[in-house]
């Protein structure tokens, strides 16, 4: 499996305002999108998880004893010009 497919299936599936445990990652995911990653163990999307985190794109944060994690929503220009305008 290619890890960059993974990744950008994960990261779709990931929320910008909600903090997700592993669990609810695995459940949002699509069932068709689902058996393209189904090769992928835990401790395998443990490490793709983490390295979305080195990389910025997700934010990792421990809640309730167990790791969480969110989408980083990166404010560009464009973003901030229209709330400006709003």
């Amino acid at each position: 499996m290619d890890k960059q497919v993974a990744s950008e299936i994960i990261l779709e599936n990931l929320s910008f305002y909600e903090w997700m445990n592993i669990e609810n990652i695995l459940i949002s995911i699509d069932p068709v999108d689902l058996v393209l990653i189904d090769e992928i163990s835990l401790d395998d999307l443990k490490d793709l998880l983490d390295s979305l985190v080195k990389e910025g794109r997700l934010r990792a944060k421990e809640l309730d004893g167990e790791l969480k994690y969110k989408r980083v929503q990166k404010k560009t220009l464009k973003s901030k010009l229209l709330r400006f305008l709003k």
